[in-house]
């Protein structure tokens, strides 16, 4: 009689012929004494050991290998969030000091024309300027305060103690000055040394001038210009700007008389507007 030898091929058609002997060494184990079972598993587990070991080898060594690739991509990543972080805190305390400087040059300002005009009974309504109109035919600015403010048209504007302009047009929340440079403009005033009369006209340039200025008028670079209650429109004292360029061109009736503003509108952010 002939008896055939299993081979691989015939395991592999009939896997009971494998289940069923490791569920019987299974069962086994769990009825011998622990101590026993323990040196069986050992025994069993000892020949897969080196294999075990090469694959948390591999495991380790790809885990490693990942890590030091992603690694500098993360910390790139990790520093680009920081940067950008650092960049909005710094904005926002760039912000923040911004708003600082404003509400400090605002108070102190306005602090300055009480106590130079506390003596007289003024109402200002402090402004920021919003807007800028700088072309040839116009000089003016916008400022955030309007009739909401109680601002009305004619109201007198200041910078610093100094005359800038009045107010031309009204809206609810907004206001046109017109600036003592603008061509339309034409402010009473008065020679500070000398106590003449002048008028001050805006040329649509950074400067003004005094227009009627008589040829034997006293008058000499560097005295001050200070407005004047004639008309009753502005209030009087107000300074106004100063002489630079005093000449007599052939034979005019006048003097030509180019007049510097006390105060660089581009310099300042804020003004007050008197509202009587």
């Amino acid at each position: 009689m002939r008896i055939s030898t299993p081979n691989f091929h015939n395991l592999i058609k009939n896997p009971l012929v494998i289940i069923i002997p490791l569920l019987a060494i299974s069962l086994l184990l769990l009825f011998l004494p622990l101590k026993l079972s323990n040196q069986i598993k050992a025994t069993c587990v000892t020949p897969i050991r080196p294999l075990q070991w090469a694959t948390c080898f591999c495991s380790n060594s790809a885990s490693n290998f990942f890590d030091k690739i992603i690694s500098p991509w993360r910390d790139a990543q990790a520093k680009k969030q920081l940067e950008e972080q650092i960049s909005q805190l710094t904005n926002k305390i760039i912000e923040q000091q911004d708003t600082i400087y404003k509400l400090q040059n605002k108070l102190s300002m306005l602090s300055k024309f009480q106590i130079e005009n506390k003596n007289i009974k003024t109402s200002v309504i402090p402004a920021d300027i919003i807007g800028y109109d700088t072309s040839n035919f116009r000089k003016s600015i916008t400022i955030n305060a309007g009739s909401k403010q109680g601002v009305k048209v004619n109201n007198i504007v200041v910078s610093n103690n100094t005359l800038i302009g009045r107010i031309i047009t009204v809206g609810s929340g907004s206001s046109i000055v017109q600036l003592i440079t603008d061509p339309a403009s034409r402010i009473p005033g008065r020679i500070l040394q000398t106590r003449e009369q002048v008028i001050v006209e805006g040329n649509a340039t950074a400067f003004c001038q005094l227009k009627y200025i008589p040829r034997w008028a006293k008058l000499k670079e560097g005295d001050n210009i200070v407005s004047s209650d004639i008309g009753g429109l502005y209030p009087p004292s107000l300074p106004i700007g100063t002489v630079m360029q005093n000449e007599i061109k052939g034979g005019a009736l006048f003097r030509s008389v180019k007049v510097l503003p006390m105060v660089n509108i581009s310099k300042i952010e804020s003004v007050l507007v008197i509202t009587n």
